[in-house]
């Protein structure tokens, strides 16, 4: 079993913040990066078995836009869609949703961690069924895919940087998981046009 989580274009939410809403859409920047990923992928990665993408806007026309280059039809999963929180106070710094290994629950988060671990990894279970073997990838948001590579690698004391349209891959031995590569950008190489 091979997985690969991608992250979402760039979105209007990331370059306005809650003006843009949280289920905003991507910017033409998003959505060029989501063709070069889709286009890098069918260079460079033989036999995708299955896409699946969270509802949200922002990853559901990423996931379309590189399902295109590839060709496949995509699949969606509630499972998959971000932790509704505000990651960032009001004075700009950034907020960890973890320290030290234990969820942090500010008071405006929208729903606790634990729910979401949760719904991410009963979207992982759902996925895992039906795709045993072969190659999967998932789009999804940063905190969705941080959550993902923390259950399967069965440790929260540190975070997983994804950057927009950021690439990751695993790989299940029959024992362990490997990580082939995190964040991978080399798909945006070639520029944003």
């Amino acid at each position: 079993m091979n997985l690969l989580l991608a992250r979402h274009g760039e979105s209007e939410w990331m370059v306005s913040g809650d003006e843009a809403g949280f289920n905003s859409r991507l910017t033409d920047a998003g959505r060029q990066q989501a063709r070069l990923l889709g286009r890098w992928l069918a260079a460079n990665q033989e036999g995708i078995d299955a896409i699946y993408a969270s509802t949200l806007i922002r990853a559901r026309e990423t996931a379309e836009i590189v399902a295109a280059e590839l060709a496949m039809p995509v699949k969606f999963d509630d499972g998959l869609r971000e932790f509704e929180v505000r990651y960032w106070r009001d004075d700009g710094d950034y907020l960890p949703p973890y320290i030290n290994g234990h969820a942090v629950a500010p008071a405006d988060f929208n729903e606790s961690y634990l729910p979401f671990k949760a719904r991410v990894q009963g979207a992982v279970h759902r996925i895992f069924e039906a795709h045993p073997e072969g190659t999967v990838l998932v789009v999804a948001h940063g905190g969705t895919i941080g959550t993902i590579v923390r259950n399967l690698l069965e440790g929260h004391d540190f975070s997983v940087q994804t950057d927009a349209t950021g690439l990751h891959g695993l790989r299940w031995t029959g024992s362990r998981w490997i990580v082939e590569f995190m964040n991978r950008r080399e798909h945006l190489l070639g520029g944003i046009k």
